[in-house]
């Protein structure tokens, strides 16, 4: 059968569809759904079948319109697995084990592309209560303008009552459970492996540093403020890169505790220590609206893909 009558039967099945009239170069329409294009043909849907039909069989406008829709970047593919329904572009709140979490992730998030994913420690606190551990300090990651330029999935752990808030904190079972989560979303989610981060403020700070100690081959670098392990934890983060932060004046954590690792790490260029004059313990608002901080995390773990 020749191209106008394929075309004339195509007109027939699609004249009463609900879809883009086209129109051939000899003048004949159709009702048909762009699918996708190459060089020369366009794949057309009719009747729900996928029919190609030569370009230079179209109109000068179908031709047009064809070369703008094939410009286009490819629609996200959709995530899918058991973690999928929390990535909603808000904080969405659930549990791994018994271990809650809030997990952050843009809607757009593509499941064809790989992401970087921070796990991000609490101080601790009396709070039991699922979504109070997300401080401004957490969202500082998910603001519009550092979100486009690193996106990423942010898994927020509760280290809960009756075992960590006062307890053993992120080296009990909150911190073996977070391990675990992070472990199950690496399965799920489309996240790239080697750009797992793990950041943390006081209790959080000791548990950013305790975790990289268990699982450093899991994690690429860590944030660690107004809290850490003792310098004989170095050889860990002389692998895996730490950022120390701590204010002269905390008088809750005193600051020789990042003073001690940050002497043992002096000699690593990888590993950076900051230290403010005052700001108490209260510094970690401060700390992580460090543009440079962001940058120099995000940037931890690619060099080995390239």
């Amino acid at each position: 059968m020749n191209l106008a009558r394929i075309l004339t039967a195509l007109f027939f099945i699609a004249s009463s569809l609900q879809a883009r009239e086209w129109t051939s170069s000899d003048g004949r329409k159709l009702q048909a759904d762009f699918v996708s294009a190459t060089a020369t043909h366009v794949m057309l849907k009719i009747a729900g079948k996928d029919t190609p039909v030569p370009l230079n069989r179209l109109s000068a406008a179908d031709q047009a319109f064809v070369k703008e829709q094939a410009a286009k970047p490819a629609a996200p593919k959709k995530l899918e697995g058991p973690f999928a329904a929390l990535v909603t572009g808000d904080w969405a709140l659930s549990e791994h084990k018994s271990l809650p979490f809030a997990l952050y992730g843009a809607k757009e998030l593509d499941a064809s592309k790989t992401y970087p994913l921070i796990l991000a420690l609490h101080g601790k606190s009396q709070n039991n209560e699922n979504g109070k551990q997300v401080g401004g300090w957490m969202k500082s990651f998910a603001t519009e303008a550092r979100y486009s330029k690193n996106p990423c999935i942010i898994a927020a752990p509760l280290c809960y009552q009756p075992y960590g808030g006062t307890g053993g904190g992120w080296s009990d079972k909150p911190g073996a459970e977070a391990v675990s989560l992070v472990k199950e979303l690496l399965k799920s989610l489309p996240i790239d492996k080697s750009r797992v981060y793990c950041v943390g403020y006081s209790m959080g700070g000791f548990g950013t540093c305790h975790l990289i100690n268990s699982e450093s081959r899991l994690f690429a670098a860590g944030v660690a403020v107004a809290g850490c392990t003792g310098p004989e934890t170095a050889g860990t983060f002389k692998k895996v890169p730490l950022w120390l932060f701590h204010a002269a004046d905390d008088t809750v954590v005193e600051v020789k505790w990042s003073r001690d690792l940050a002497e043992a790490l002096k000699r690593d260029k990888e590993c950076k220590y900051t230290e403010y004059p005052t700001g108490g313990h209260g510094i970690v608002g401060k700390v992580f609206e460090e543009e440079e901080m962001h940058a120099w995390l995000f940037a931890k773990g690619v060099a080995e893909k390239k």
